[in-house]
């Protein structure tokens, strides 16, 4: 967070296709946790990470509807992290790969975050910045078309 803003992305695929999303992603063969979140990191923002602070864990279920007009339900558990960076120096240019699912990026005001154009990681995030906790329940969330 910098000045009452949250580094976001913009999704260009999945159930979250058009809402701010985080940064994030699966971990490649043989990778620690904290070695995938900076990679991850790095390539959906452009941005170096300088510092990890573990923040906590959450799940939930999101229902959405396939290209194929199929319903898939996921179950998502995150472990999120407090990340710092330089947001004045970008590492490199964020590049473009097939299968990327993200576009953009994007320092968001906090008063700007709602369920209507943000993940629920966002929603948690936030939830998080303002409480300090998460909620114990898990949660579930309906992008059926």
């Amino acid at each position: 967070m910098a000045d009452n803003c949250i580094l976001v992305i913009r999704k260009i695929l999945g159930p979250y296709t058009g809402k701010y999303d985080l940064p994030g992603g699966r971990l490649e063969k043989m990778e620690s946790l904290e070695e995938g979140i900076i990679r991850e990191f790095r390539e959906e923002t452009g941005y170096n990470v300088r510092k990890l602070k573990h923040s906590g864990v959450c799940d939930f279920s999101v229902m959405w509807t396939l290209q194929d007009h199929t319903i898939e339900n996921l179950h998502h558990i995150a472990i999120l992290y407090e990340v710092d960076v330089d947001s004045e120096e970008l590492s490199t240019a964020i590049e473009s790969f097939e299968g990327q699912d993200s576009k953009n990026v994007i320092w968001l005001a906090l008063d700007q975050v709602a369920s209507s154009n943000s993940s629920p990681l966002v929603l948690q995030a936030i939830e998080w910045m303002r409480t300090g906790t998460f909620p114990v329940a898990s949660s579930s969330f309906d992008y059926r078309i």
